[in-house]
């Protein structure tokens, strides 16, 4: 993807207070950290050494040693020691990340370190920042999200009742809460159903009730061997333009897309189950399925069934 010179200019005064204060890195390891290239790194690097105060002498200008590639360092950085502060736009996005990660940990000591960190932010740009942000809207939680993160906090079971959208049914289970996290605004959890000793994924907006449980450290110590995921399947579909918004709905399960004359193919991997003919089904618009034949069959048989109750 091309870039543009303001970013290029961003990326630029970015690197010199950062090497300034890790000196020593190799241009690589520069790249890396930069989401850029090495040969343009070193670009930047050679296009920073030509810049300097008003005199443009050896005095003026900022002093980079990056001739060996495994070893950069800046002996004068001039007015260029210290990081550029953030754009609006940027501390707006710290603030909504930081506002999220709140929602995702259910760790005192990281939820401390986010908290610090939004409190510096605020301390630097005002508090009015994040006042006006609230992601509150756009997240789908669960009231009954801080009975889930105590569970997973003391390694106890929870019996919760849980609207299924595959079936159409509310139902009884008894899980052992792994991790709560979230896609697309919505929250999950990842849980070890007991009676089957395998994982299982639940959406928090869908669990109606919720009853803490006796304390399982046993599973904790057989986690690895009974927390097996259900085996991925490689599904190939095509649609037309709404394609788009399929691969947005459903990132999370897409690999790969190819646009064509304005038709997608799209490559999910996903763990084939009821809920994923339900997905397919209720797409308003066109879907044909490549592979697998068993899933294409499958689909063929339920719309043959729908047609025929109008029959």
């Amino acid at each position: 993807m091309s870039e543009s010179a303001l970013d290029r200019v961003a990326r630029a005064l970015d690197l010199i207070p950062f090497i300034s204060r890790n000196p020593g890195l190799s241009v690589v390891q520069l790249a890396e950290r930069f989401n850029s290239s090495p040969a343009q790194i070193s670009k930047d690097l050679s296009l920073l050494h030509m810049c300097g105060l008003p005199g443009y002498s050896h005095l003026e200008l900022l002093d980079i040693d990056y001739e060996d590639p495994n070893y950069v360092s800046v002996t004068e950085a001039q007015v260029l020691d210290k990081p550029r502060s953030l754009t609006q736009v940027e501390a707006m996005t710290l603030v909504l990340g930081l506002q999220l990660l709140t929602e995702l940990t259910s760790d005192s000591a990281e939820r401390s370190t986010i908290t610090h960190l939004q409190e510096r932010i605020s301390a630097k740009y005002g508090a009015s920042l994040s006042s006006h942000i609230s992601i509150s809207d756009a997240v789908v939680e669960s009231p009954l999200a801080a009975q889930i993160a105590l569970a997973i906090s003391t390694d106890r079971k929870i019996n919760l009742k849980y609207n299924s959208a595959s079936s159409d049914s509310i139902t009884s289970r008894e899980v052992f809460p792994i991790q709560i996290f979230y896609g697309n605004g919505i929250a999950y959890l990842r849980a070890i159903a007991v009676d089957i000793s395998l994982e299982r994924t639940f959406r928090m907006d869908r669990i109606t009730d919720l009853a803490l449980g006796e304390r399982a450290p046993e599973f904790v110590a057989k986690l690895s061997q009974i927390a097996v995921p259900e085996e991925e399947v490689q599904i190939e579909i095509s649609m037309g333009v709404d394609g788009y918004f399929f691969i947005e709905r459903h990132n999370e399960i897409v690999t790969s897309s190819v646009e064509s004359e304005g038709r997608f193919r799209i490559l999910l991997s996903v763990s084939a189950g009821e809920w994923l003919t339900r997905t397919l089904l209720a797409w308003p618009t066109k879907i044909e399925i490549s592979e697998p034949a068993s899933l294409r069959e499958t689909i063929q048989d339920r719309i043959a069934g729908v047609l025929a109750n109008y029959q």
